[in-house]
């Protein structure tokens, strides 16, 4: 599910208008993968500040178990990692160091981290019959840098975090496999996942343009020095809320008809209203009583157009979006 999209942006600069060509390669290949999976939320071109210093994340992908940020990296030719972890990028066989992107991407996941350390008890519920805190410390962390399909990279080491753009969703999903062998291992609740989505969208602040992505610039090219921002606070409803603050469900849940005819489902095969909401292989569907078909259960918040998840108790279903909205979406007759 896709939480914030790819905001869409023209530069002059070909260095900036390559680079974020590879963050928008890599949003369609995550969008692609992802974009219906109501598991795996997608945050794109994520920026959030933390005592003075920014975090800015390419790709952040909330899981079941964790976080995984993918660092975007468009490449005009070739980067080689020498047997020391060294990085080095070429152009017309010529070389020119550069820095990790790998520990790039690291040190914006745990300064991402260290925010959400924060407002823990804002974020997570309380475990063991609610008498101890839950907390982030064993929630895995992962990092993944794409490079663009154009670019090669030669490896006299191994960088097993290094792979193409279009490989990343398969190895979103190995490492998926990978932690549900595991019966031991840390995961979030629904409720968790819904609030830290919303929580991160919500802090959210634009700033200036990122400086061109120096992978890709042919050798000879000096980077440009870098430029003063002012950060423009940009949130959920265009303001960022405090520190201490989260989107609050409304205390009323309306009804389906109370949010317009649109939003009331109907089979996609018959047009008929006659359904019951089940839980397949795919997550919850509509069963319609008149033909048999299946329709997806997709709710939209009709407050802020995001996609939202279900939750059942009894026979009602519960709908709640990543920007903190809830209501009544259906009841099973």
């Amino acid at each position: 599910m896709i939480i914030k999209e790819l905001e869409m942006k023209t530069h002059t600069d070909l260095l900036r208008r390559a680079g974020y060509e590879a963050e928008r390669q890599m949003a369609h290949y995550l969008k692609r993968a992802f974009g219906e999976d109501p598991y795996k939320f997608v945050l794109n071109n994520l920026r959030v500040e933390r005592g003075g210093e920014v975090a800015q994340v390419d790709h952040l992908i909330v899981l079941r178990f964790g976080l995984l940020v993918v660092e975007s990296k468009s490449v005009a030719g070739q980067l080689s990692v020498n047997e020391q972890g060294e990085w080095t990028r070429w152009w017309n066989r010529q070389g020119r160091g550069m820095p990790s992107p790998v520990l790039q991407a690291r040190r914006q996941l745990d300064l991402l981290c260290a925010l959400l350390n924060d407002h823990t008890a804002e974020l997570l519920d309380r475990g063991l019959f609610g008498l101890k805190q839950r907390t982030f410390t064993p929630m895995r962390r992962d990092v993944l840098v794409a490079i663009s399909d154009g670019g090669r990279i030669t490896r006299k080491t191994e960088v097993p975090e290094v792979v193409k753009a279009d490989q990343v969703p398969e190895r979103v999903q190995q490492i998926i496999r990978e932690m549900q062998g595991r019966l031991t291992a840390f995961t979030f609740s629904d409720a968790e996942m819904t609030r830290i989505c919303a929580f991160l969208r919500n802090r959210h602040v634009a700033g200036s343009e990122a400086q061109p992505d120096l992978a890709s610039a042919p050798c000879p090219v000096q980077a440009p020095a870098s430029a003063a921002h002012t950060p423009v606070s940009r949130g959920l409803t265009g303001v960022v809320s405090p520190p201490h603050s989260l989107p609050v469900a409304a205390p009323a849940l309306p009804e389906p008809a109370q949010i317009g005819s649109a939003q009331i489902p109907h089979c996609r095969q018959c047009q008929s209203s006659k359904l019951s909401i089940q839980y397949g292989k795919y997550g919850y569907y509509f069963k319609c009583a008149a033909c048999e078909g299946n329709t997806p259960a997709k709710p939209v918040c009709p407050t802020c157009q995001q996609p939202a998840r279900l939750s059942k108790s009894g026979p009602q279903f519960t709908a709640a979006c990543a920007g903190g909205h809830q209501w009544r979406y259906w009841t099973n007759g």
